[in-house]
């Protein structure tokens, strides 16, 4: 469910920028300084984490909450013929708000946050953050095709005082009527 939901994002991202990124991935899961550094080599390029879920307004399902890491050489390069953060940061909110993968929800707009850091600052990349939410179904683990078909339904209802209790015997005919 995550994975595939993440898999959907990745290929959207890659059909959206086609070549004019450096790396489309899967951020690493950790804040190391690796892996910053890492980051801060592949600019232009995006990143997507899951960062968690939260509680839904109907059961069986989660409100799963992404990130999309946006790491540029510049904030803005219109005046050149490279890629700049805020030409990067437009094409994913027009292409991303909306998307819906899979039985995902479509995708909603959070919150864009500049993750400027002294280090980022003295490496000349730019790196934001994209905030968006979707509601996943949470897939049960019972396989339901794996369940036999009811055979019997017995049910009894109350009744006002003074009237008969409502029955509700049903015999469904069984594999060896068929």
């Amino acid at each position: 469910m995550i994975a595939d939901t993440e898999q959907a994002y990745l290929d959207r991202i890659r059909s959206l920028f086609g070549n004019r990124l450096r790396k489309v991935d899967t951020h690493p899961g950790d804040w190391s300084e690796a892996t910053l550094k890492k980051l801060m080599l592949t600019p232009p390029s995006v990143y997507v984490a899951w960062l968690g879920a939260g509680e839904p307004r109907t059961r069986h399902r989660m409100v799963s909450h992404w990130v999309f890491y946006v790491v540029g050489s510049m904030l803005n390069g219109r005046e050149t013929n490279r890629i700049g953060l805020y030409q990067m940061v437009a094409v994913l909110l027009s292409g991303l708000v909306g998307f819906k993968a899979g039985s995902a929800s479509p995708l909603a707009f959070e919150k864009a946050s500049n993750l400027y850091s002294v280090a980022q600052g003295s490496s000349g990349v730019v790196l934001y953050a994209l905030y968006f939410s979707c509601e996943e179904i949470i897939d049960p683990l019972t396989d339901i095709s794996m369940l036999d078909d009811f055979l019997r339904h017995y049910e009894t209802f109350g009744e006002p005082d003074g009237t008969a209790p409502f029955e509700a015997h049903i015999d469904l005919p069984g594999p060896e009527h068929e």
